[in-house]
């Protein structure tokens, strides 16, 4: 416990004090015993032996300790969490990286060198480990390091290994966060906060929106957008008016599309006639949304989407009308297996999936192994336990692809089900 001793000595900033942080630290820094993690690895160590290392008082044995827990997997995290107090602020920072990069897997030929690029990476390449009780607790109080790169990763990583919802009291700190001297933290808790659906952070999102930072004004409009916060409607629909054909103009009315509330729906039925693709893009998704759409409006979107050309446009048109009850889940299904809409069309085959799982399960099947990857980590988000049969037979597929989405989609489902958050098998 050398570590943990000498980092609660460590300097913080006076105007950075959270009013809970310290509370929420000292109530939950437990640290489990690292036996659990007594398996061999490669070169003859054992995770009990790096996790004694990590105490050291010598910061190059924790810097040797560290590298060699960041080739590992999640048996790491137990010992890599007592370093996120480390008095080093390079070992702090390193350590938050290697926790982020356990939990998300890159993109091809690419590395997660920080925990903001562990988080851009999208939550679809994420897998949810159980988060130690000290992992948790040194990430919040990292939120109060008096470094602003420390202060950012901890953000980020906390958008990353958490998954909604959330504890209030980390909602709490996490909002705390918004009022940071430094617009990167400030932009990182805004895009955390939306990312973790922390509903109770309107007001303060609200208020961000008019941020001196423009990345942080773009984050605060996302995030009420995806905590589909409805007291942001005039705020949004200010931003609109005053920047629309700018970047916070489309931004606004992306987070309408968001929040889709029926005072929008005039908005939503002129603007998918708008020259901009971005534009029409939202409004068809603020339809979807909305699920109002009349059987001769989905007749006349069908021939408007014949002649549509944009493919972005063309995926939220086909995700207006499969939410219509129209079939049109097959045309989402093969915008998965195109790198251009496989991120848009995952996030609308979530949403439907959520409201009816079973229009998900036949494509578990689908010959084309991009499609049954894809839809696989859809069902460890739509969080129907009674997919995991189907989920639990690709673990055998012939993709390892396929293998490792359906793994990571069960221990979503698992993860989902020990919280409470799992919609039960019929």
């Amino acid at each position: 416990m050398a570590i943990l001793n000498r980092a609660c000595g460590s300097k913080s900033n006076a105007g950075l004090a959270h009013p809970l942080r310290w509370l929420l630290v000292l109530a939950a820094l437990v640290v489990t015993a690292p036996v659990a993690w007594a398996a061999l690895d490669q070169d003859g160590q054992t995770i009990t032996r790096l996790a004694e290392e990590v105490n050291s008082g010598e910061a190059k044995v924790r810097r040797a300790a560290l590298k060699a827990l960041a080739s590992r997997g999640p048996e790491a995290l137990e010992p890599l969490a007592l370093l996120v107090g480390d008095p080093e602020r390079g070992i702090r920072s390193d350590a938050i990286g290697a926790i982020a990069a356990i939990y998300v897997e890159p993109p091809p030929r690419e590395r997660v060198s920080s925990a903001e690029d562990a988080f851009g990476w999208t939550r679809y390449r994420t897998t949810p480990w159980a988060v130690p009780p000290a992992l948790l607790s040194n990430l919040v109080r990292a939120l109060a390091d008096e470094w602003p790169s420390v202060r950012r990763e901890a953000t980020y990583a906390l958008g990353v290994v958490m998954t909604p919802p959330i504890d209030p009291r980390v909602a709490d700190e996490l909002i705390y966060s918004l009022a940071d001297p430094d617009g990167s933290v400030r932009l990182a808790a805004a895009r955390a906060l939306g990312r973790l659906r922390a509903t109770r952070a309107g007001d303060q999102l609200i208020g961000r929106i008019a941020d001196t930072d423009l990345p942080v004004r773009l984050a605060a409009i996302a995030a009420v957008g995806e905590i589909r916060e409805e007291r942001a409607l005039v705020a949004l629909q200010g931003q609109l008016d005053y920047y629309r054909g700018a970047t916070v103009g489309r931004a606004a009315l992306e987070a309408l599309a968001r929040i889709a509330h029926r005072s929008t729906t005039n908005l939503f039925a002129q603007e998918r006639f708008s020259k901009s693709e971005a534009h029409r893009r939202y409004a068809y998704e603020g339809i979807a949304r909305l699920g109002e759409t009349a059987a001769a409006d989905a007749v006349a979107m069908e021939q408007t989407l014949t002649g549509e050309r944009n493919e972005a446009v063309a995926a939220a048109m086909a995700f207006a009308l499969a939410a219509a009850g129209r079939p049109y889940v097959d045309r989402l299904v093969l915008a998965l297996a195109d790198p251009d809409t496989a991120n848009q069309a995952l996030d609308y085959v979530v949403e439907l999936g959520t409201a009816q799982p079973s229009v998900l399960v036949p494509y578990l099947k689908h010959a084309d192994p991009i499609v049954r990857e894809r839809v696989a980590t859809a069902m460890g988000f739509v969080g129907d336990a009674g997919a995991e049969v189907a989920l639990s037979q690709l673990t055998s597929d012939g993709s390892p692809l396929v293998r490792r989405a359906a793994e990571t989609a069960i221990i979503r489902m698992r993860v989902s089900q020990q919280a409470g958050k799992l919609r039960p098998a019929p």
